[in-house]
Order: C-alpha cells, then structure tokens, then sequence
C-alpha cells in the first residue's frame, strides 16, 4: 500500500509545526475538508481528464512524516505535542454522529520520524539523504520550509510612516524592519541564501532519485515555500529575505516547467510554490517589547475583520495551502500549468477565520527567462559540488 511519506524541513516550530499539525489532522478525516477548498481564482469545469498519476490515495490509511529539523531535541518535543493535537482531534471525530473508524485505523499507521539537517552547512544533506535512502522505499512529498528570517531591528520612523499612511499594508507586508546582510555560511556562500535558497535546491537534488521512484505510483510533488515579503532585487540587496523567497518562486517555476516538459516516463516530479500569508510567529520577539508583540497580535485580527484575506495568523491555518497542495488531484491544476503564468498558492482566510486558498502570480515582466538562467546556475553550481564530494 503506497501511504505517503512526506519531508518537512524546519518542521519542529512556526509554519513547518503548522503544516505537520495539519496534515495529520486533515488525514485523519475520510474526506479531508480542504479537498473540499476551491480557489475563487479556479475557473469551474476548467477540467475534464483525471489522470491516476496526479491523485492523492484519499481515503489516507497511514502516513511516515519525516521531520527534518537542526535540533533533534526540540523536534522531540514537537512530535510529542503533534501527536497529542492529532489524538484531541481523532477524539473529536470518534464523537461525531456519522464516526466511521478512519480516524483510529490512520492513527495506528501514523509515524512520526525525525532526521537531522542544518541547510546551513552542504555537507549535513548527504548524510540526511543517506539515512533516508537506507530506511525508506520512496518520498511521495517534499516540503521545503525551513528558512532563516535575519531580522535584527526596528527602523521606527519608517514602520510608523507606513502606519499612518498605508495601515493594511504595514500589517502585511511590513517595510521597516532592518535586516543583516553579507554573512558567510560555513560553505563561503550566503548564509541567508544558503539557508533559504541553495540549501533546499540541493536536497531536492539529492533526494531525486526517492522522489522519482516508481515505487510511489503517483507524481511526486515539492512544494516550495514563499512569503507575501517575496522581492526582487538587486544581487546586492539589504533585503537578503525577500530576495531568497523571490528566488524560491523562480526555481520552484523552473523546475514545474522542466517536468512538465520531460518526456521519460510517466513518473514526474511536480513543483509548487505556497506561502501562509500572515501568520503570528515570535520571529519578532526580541525586536520589540512583549507587550508591542501582543498588540500586533490583535492588528492582525483587527485587519482580517475588516476584510484582508491574507492574515490566517495561527500556524495551521497558514498552512493551508501547502497542505491543499500536497492532497488535492494534480488534474485540477491542469489549467494553471497550461497557461505559462508563474503562479504562487496563498494561505487565506474569510473575516471568520475559514481556510481557502488563493493565487496569485509572481512578480516582475522577464521572470522566465531569468528562472531559466537561474536554474542552469544551480545545477553549475550543484554539480561543482558533487564533483568536490567525490
């Protein structure tokens, strides 16, 4: 039986927690409710052909979640909390009038195995990928989520010039906090770039060969994770963060074009972008008073009551497109990959809190073919690397 097996990197805390929690839980479902979610931006009937490739296996009967995180100990204590959220909701079902026993029977195929990686440093993704290669037949799913936010202050009189004159905006995609730039990582690369960009790239690399096994008789699918702060800039940009999620989008846009292109076989290993919107995170904790964190807390509901779409705020919530990316038949996204939009699935919610998704596509006029040149440099760069190893 093919239950998925699915890698979320940085999943022991912020939106990698939120997109584990939400996956056991919409699982544990016989008809998982965000299969049900249908983006406003999706045209009806747009499709005809259901092909058995592009399914997820619903009703899910188990699941292997591999937890790739820096810390084994603070991911030992994230599965420990996952697991008590996934039972609360399991108890939950049981009490339901129509309870049919799905619930249990996943429970008892639920596992929760946890791997080291630090994307900062290359040389932990072999021995990553080696272990995986000795314990698991196949990777049905790869998230790549982990990253680094080098937030280190507060530019006051732009955050309250943003306030004043665009107030949405500031509680969206804030201008004003300053970040560090121009670090190295161990490897002589950017270190933000590294973390958020290369790093991933290179697992996925790694990780091909188990993601393109025929022993998982569905399409593979990545999913790249972005952020609402995604900007293009300059090579030299003070805004290492929005440049490395901008870069995010190009590559996953790539790489989603190549497999669609590639004619060897059937098997495809699919790529999409997701961000979770505004999610509330202590990202920022150390930036600003306890008290300010709290309050921003309550601006983000504030801003969702009177009608922005894009702050989720709880973490799983904000995973809701990654999840509905992982779960919903590839066959309904037939339109989007036909059109050559480079297009990006975002967390949203109504004024009530209820998940959707949306989409939205990426910035700027030439994104193709500086995806393309992209691309090519990684793989440059990636087999430089191998070459060294070897």
């Amino acid at each position: 039986m093919s239950w998925p097996i699915i890698v979320v990197t940085g999943a022991n805390s912020g939106v990698g927690f939120g997109i584990c929690q939400r996956l056991l839980c919409q699982l544990s479902e016989r008809t998982p409710s965000d299969t049900l979610i249908k983006p406003l931006e999706l045209p009806g009937n747009s499709y005809n052909e259901i092909h058995k490739a592009d399914q997820f296996e619903l009703p899910c009967e188990g699941i292997t979640l591999i937890m790739a995180c820096r810390s084994i100990q603070r991911a030992e204590i994230a599965r420990t909390k996952l697991l008590q959220i996934l039972d609360k909701h399991i108890e939950m079902l049981r009490n339901a009038p129509n309870y049919d026993g799905h619930a249990a029977s996943f429970r008892r195929n639920v596992k929760i195995a946890i791997h080291s990686i630090d994307l900062s440093s290359l040389k932990s993704i072999p021995k990553f990928v080696q272990e995986l290669q000795n314990r698991y037949p196949y990777i049905s799913h790869l998230i790549c989520n982990a990253g680094i936010a080098p937030f280190n202050g507060m530019n006051w009189p732009a955050c309250f010039y943003q306030l004043f004159t665009s107030p949405m905006s500031a509680l969206t995609t804030p201008r004003f906090y300053t970040q560090s730039w121009g670090e190295l990582s161990q490897d002589g690369y950017g270190f933000v770039w590294q973390c958020n960009v290369f790093g991933h790239y290179t697992l996925y690399k790694d990780l091909h060969p188990l993601l393109a096994s025929p022993k998982y008789p569905y399409h593979s699918r990545v999913i790249w994770t972005s952020s609402l702060e995604s900007k293009r800039t300059s090579k030299k940009t003070h805004d290492p963060y929005g440049s490395s999620k901008y870069q995010t989008e190009l590559i996953s846009m790539e790489l989603e074009q190549r497999a669609l292109n590639n004619s060897n076989g059937s098997k495809r290993v699919r790529h999409f972008t997701a961000h979770p919107g505004v999610t509330h995170t202590n990202i920022d904790m150390n930036l600003i008073a306890p008290a300010l964190h709290y309050l921003k807390h309550l601006a983000f509901y504030l801003a969702r009551w009177i009608g922005s779409p894009n702050h989720p705020i709880t973490l799983d919530k904000g995973a809701v497109s990654v999840v509905w990316l992982c779960i919903v038949s590839l066959s309904s996204l037939a339109v989007f990959s036909s059109n050559g939009n480079a297009l990006k699935f975002a967390a949203q919610t109504d004024w009530l809190g209820n998940p959707r998704v949306g989409i939205a596509e990426v910035e700027g006029e030439q994104h193709l073919d500086e995806a393309k040149i992209m691309v090519d440099n990684f793989e440059k760069l990636y087999h430089e690397i191998q070459e060294s190893r070897s």
